[in-house]
C-alpha cells in the first residue's frame, strides 16, 4: 500500500485520572483494520510508548493494532474520537498540522472558564456530525452547562458539579438545512466548559460564534489508472490529473467509494464508480472513440478533386481531397460535398467500424445528366443478388431518356414504384422527366473476388433535341463467404456437401437447391457454431443443372451451379447372341466419392434362363468397366428383345437405383434367307429366296437392282421346309432367261 501522510508528532501525555476516564489499551498481536490514522516519523514501539496507559473522557477509543506509521481502529466512531484531545481540551495532545485521518477532518472546538457563547452551525447536506461535551465543576454548587440543540431540540446538556466532570460523545444525524446551536454558560471561575463539533470539510457551516477550527490532513491511499494517453481524470469538477503518453496516472485518494469521470477528445466521457480499498487500486478505463477515420475519394471525369467542402449535419467541418483519411463521427449522418463549378454531392452514411472508405463521384455543373447511387459502398458476396438504387437528376427538361448497364448480369430494373421496366434492344427506356428519378437495379455479383464494376450511361435530350450523354461506375466488393464449402462430385445418389464456419461466430445455414424449372427438391437449416463444421446430405434423382443456394442472416445469399452427371455409361448397347449362348452387356461407372463404394448390375427378360445380377466394387476416384453375362434359352419366339438393366449404389441402409437402361438383344440365326445368283451362259440368273412357307402375307418385296425380289416377313420363326422362288431376270439386250 501506498499512503502519503502528513507528519504526525506524538507529544509526550501526561493527564492526571478521574473516576470519568478511560484507559487506553492496545494489543499485544494487532491487527489491521479498515480505519486507520496516519502518525508519520514513528515505528510501532514508539507510538505504543507514547499511548499505552492514556486516560480518555467520554469515550476510549478501541485500537486492533498499531504498525509503522499507522494505528488501526475498531470502526469509524473510534478513528474519530482518537482524533480529538484525549480530555475533550485544545490544544490537541498532538500537533494537529501533522495529523491525517479518513474522514470527518474538519473540528470546531472551544473551551471556557468563564462567561457565556452560543456557537451555530448550519448543515449544508444531510449526514452525521460527532459531538464532543465536557462539564469540569470546582465547588459544591451547580456552576456551568454544555448544550447541544438541534432545531430546537435539545441532544445533550451537561451540567458542572463540584469535584465531577460530566462528558457526551456520540453521532448525529442532521438533513440539508438543520441547524445546530452549542451553549456554554459558566457562572464560577472554577468551572471548566469544553465542546468538539466534527464533521468533514464543507458539510457544516458555522454562522455565530466564531468557534475555532482545524482541518486535518486526510489520509491518503494510491490509484493507479491506465487509459488512453493524455486522459484527464476528474472528481466531481476538480482535475486529479492527466495521464501520461502510455496512458497511466497515479493518483492519491482517501478510503471509500470515489465517482470519477474520465475525459479525453474525441472519445465518449467514462463515468465510474470506484471503491478505495486498504490496498493500491488499479483503474482500468476502456474510452470508446466517438469518431472513426474513413478513407474518402473524391473524383471527377478527369480525376481527383481537392478543395471540398465537406458538410456534416448542416455544419461546414472543414474542407478535403481525394484519398483523404477523415474523422467521422460514430452514427447516421447525412454529408453534403460542395465544389464551386460542381453539383452538390449528398450521402447519408451510418459511420461504424465496416465502413472504412467511401467514394463520391462529383459532376460540373455543365453536365445535363448527375448520377448516384445508393448504398454508395457495397460489399457482397460471390454469385448473389446486388440491389442498387440508382438516381438520375437532369438540371434541364429530358425527354427520350434511355439507361444502359453493362459488364455485369443484369436480373431486374425497377422504377421507384416497383414496376419492372423491360429491356428494349440494349437499353431501358426511362421516358421524359425533369427532376430526380431513381431506377432499382439488381445484378448478379458474379465471381471474382476482390473490385468489380457495372458501367452506367445515361442518354437523352434537352428541349432543343440536342443529345447529351453521361457515364458512370457503380464499383463494389466481393470478398470471400464467412464459410468454407467442400463441393462433392456431383452425382445420382447421395451428397455430401461440407460447411465450415471460418470466422468463430455462430450462424444460421440454409441451404436450398433449386431445379432448371425453380422447383425447390432440397432445403435444410443447421446452426453452426464457431469453427463448427456440418454436412449436408442431397440426393438426386435425376441429371440435369441445378443452383444450390447457401443463405445465412440478411446478407449472405448466395449460389453455385450444380451440374448433375450420371457416372454410369452402357457401352454394350445392343447385343447379337443365338439362342441357347451366353451373352454379356459391359457398364462403365465411375466412383465420384473419397471412398470405396459398393454396385450391384441387374438384368432380366423373357429370353433369359433366369435373371443375373452382379455385385462389385470400386477404389475412390476410380472408374471401372464392368460386363454382366446372362444365358439365354434354347427356343426363343422372336428375333429381338429389351432387356432391363439396372445399376445400383449398395449401402448399409439399403440399396438406391442410380441408372436404368436397356440392352436391345438380336437373335443370331442360319439365315432366314439366302439369295443364290446364277449367272449361266444364256444369261438367265436364278434368285433362290427362301420364304417362310406358313407366311400367309409377305410383308414387303425389295426389288435389288433388276437382278430379283426379297421378300422380308414380321412373323414368328418357324422350322418348317422352304419354298424356292424362281423368276427370270431380264438381261441386257432384252431376252429373258431361265432354267
Amino acid at each position: 500500500m501506498r499512503k502519503s501522510y502528513f507528519l504526525f508528532l506524538l507529544l509526550l501525555l501526561s493527564v492526571i485520572g478521574s473516576v470519568n476516564a478511560g484507559t487506553i489499551v492496545i494489543p499485544d498481536n494487532g491487527s489491521a483494520s479498515g480505519y486507520v490514522v496516519g502518525i508519520q516519523m514513528y515505528n510501532s514501539s514508539e507510538i505504543y510508548n507514547a499511548l499505552n496507559g492514556t486516560n480518555w473522557y467520554a469515550y476510549t477509543p478501541v485500537i486492533t493494532g498499531i504498525d509503522d506509521e499507522s494505528v488501526y481502529l475498531n470502526s469509524e466512531k473510534d478513528a474519530v474520537r482518537f482524533s480529538l484531545p484525549n480530555d475533550g481540551r485544545y490544544p490537541h495532545l498532538y500537533d494537529v498540522s501533522l495529523m491525517s485521518v479518513l474522514s470527518y477532518n474538519k473540528m470546531f472546538y472551544e473551551s471556557r472558564t468563564s462567561g457565556s457563547s452560543t456557537y451555530s452551525f448550519t448543515a449544508t447536506k444531510d449526514g452525521f456530525v460527532y459531538f464532543y461535551g465536557k462539564a469540569s465543576g470546582g465547588w459544591n454548587w451547580d456552576s456551568g452547562t454544555v448544550k447541544l440543540i438541534k432545531d430546537g431540540l435539545t441532544v445533550t446538556s451537561l451540567v458542572a458539579h463540584y469535584g465531577q466532570t460530566h462528558e457526551y460523545f456520540d453521532r448525529v444525524y442532521v438533513s440539508e438545512g438543520s441547524e445546530l446551536n452549542v451553549t456554554l454558560s459558566v457562572t464560577d471561575s472554577y468551572t471548566t466548559l469544553d465542546y468538539v463539533l466534527v464533521c468533514n470539510d464543507g458539510d457544516i457551516l458555522a454562522v455565530a460564534g466564531s468557534p475555532s477550527s482545524v482541518v486535518y490532513d486526510l489520509y491518503y491511499f494510491t490509484a493507479e489508472v491506465y487509459g488512453e494517453p493524455s486522459m484527464m481524470v476528474y472528481e466531481g469538477t476538480e482535475l486529479l490529473g492527466t495521464t501520461d503518453s502510455s496512458g497511466y496516472l497515479c493518483i492519491s485518494t482517501t478510503l471509500g467509494m470515489h465517482d470519477y469521470t474520465f475525459v479525453k477528445d474525441g472519445y465518449y466521457n467514462v463515468s465510474r464508480t470506484v471503491e478505495i480499498l486498504d490496498s493500491t487500486m488499479d483503474i482500468n478505463v476502456d474510452m470508446e472513440s466517438t469518431h472513426l477515420p474513413v478513407s474518402i475519394g473524391l473524383t471527377d471525369s478527369e480525376g481527383g478533386l481537392t478543395s471540398v467542402n465537406l458538410y456534416i449535419g448542416g455544419v461546414l467541418q472543414g474542407t478535403v481531397g481525394n484519398n483523404q483519411d477523415v474523422s467521422l463521427p460514430k452514427g447516421t449522418h447525412e454529408l453534403i460535398f460542395e465544389k464551386a463549378g460542381y453539383w452538390n454531392e449528398t450521402r447519408t452514411v451510418t459511420v461504424d467500424e465496416t465502413l472504412t472508405d467511401l467514394t463520391i463521384r462529383m459532376y460540373p455543373e455543365s453536365v445535363f445528366f448527375k448520377i448516384s447511387s445508393n448504398p454508395s459502398v457495397i460489399q457482397t458476396y460471390s454469385n448473389s443478388e446486388v440491389n442498387i438504387a440508382l438516381n438520375i437528376d437532369p438540371n434541364d427538361y429530358a425527354y427520350g431518356v434511355k439507361l444502359y448497364l453493362t459488364g455485369q448480369e443484369v436480373l431486374d430494373v425497377r422504377d421507384s414504384s416497383n414496376v419492372q421496366i423491360s429491356k428494349q434492344d440494349s437499353y431501358y427506356l426511362l421516358d421524359d422527366f425533369s427532376s430526380d428519378k431513381t431506377v432499382n437495379v439488381k445484378i448478379n455479383s458474379g465471381t471474382t473476388l476482390g473490385t468489380n464494376s457495372l458501367a452506367v450511361r445515361v442518354t437523352g435530350y434537352n428541349s432543343i433535341g440536342t443529345e447529351f450523354v453521361t457515364d458512370t461506375t457503380i464499383d463494389y466488393e466481393i470478398v470471400r463467404l464467412p464459410l468454407s464449402l467442400t463441393v462433392p462430385n456431383w452425382c445420382i445418389g447421395s451428397n455430401s456437401l461440407t460447411v465450415i464456419e471460418t470466422e468463430g461466430d455462430s450462424r444460421t445455414v440454409t441451404i436450398k437447391v433449386e431445379d432448371s424449372e425453380g422447383n425447390i427438391i432440397y432445403t435444410d437449416t443447421y446452426t453452426l457454431e464457431g469453427f463448427e463444421t456440418h454436412k449436408f446430405n442431397i440426393d438426386f434423382e435425376e441429371t440435369g443443372d441445378y443452383k444450390l443456394y447457401i443463405q445465412s442472416g440478411d446478407l449472405i445469399n448466395t449460389y453455385i451451379d450444380v451440374s448433375v452427371n450420371n457416372p454410369v455409361t452402357l457401352e454394350t448397347k445392343t447385343i447379337t447372341a443365338n439362342e441357347g449362348s451366353t451373352a454379356t452387356a459391359t457398364v462403365s461407372i465411375e466412383n465420384p466419392f473419397t471412398e470405396p463404394q459398393y454396385y450391384r448390375i441387374t438384368i432380366e427378360g423373357d429370353p433369359l434362363t433366369n435373371a443375373t445380377r452382379v455385385d462389385f466394387s470400386i477404389s475412390p476416384g476410380s472408374s471401372k468397366s464392368q460386363s454382366i453375362s446372362f444365358t439365354l434359352l434354347d427356343e426363343l419366339d422372336y428375333d429381338s428383345y429389351s432387356l432391363p438393366l439396372k445399376v445400383y449404389l449398395v449401402e448399409e441402409s439399403g440399396m438406391t437405383e442410380i441408372y436404368s437402361d436397356s440392352v436391345i438383344l438380336n437373335i443370331g440365326s442360319s439365315g432366314s434367307f439366302i439369295p443364290f445368283i446364277d449367272f449361266g451362259d444364256d444369261g438367265i440368273i436364278d434368285t433362290v429366296i427362301t420364304l417362310v412357307i406358313d407366311n400367309p402375307l409377305i410383308d414387303g418385296i425389295i426389288i435389288i437392282a433388276g437382278l430379283g425380289i426379297f421378300v422380308f416377313s414380321g412373323k414368328k420363326k418357324g422350322k418348317k421346309p422352304v419354298k424356292t422362288i424362281k423368276k427370270p431376270i431380264v438381261k441386257k439386250g432384252g431376252k429373258k432367261g431361265g432354267k
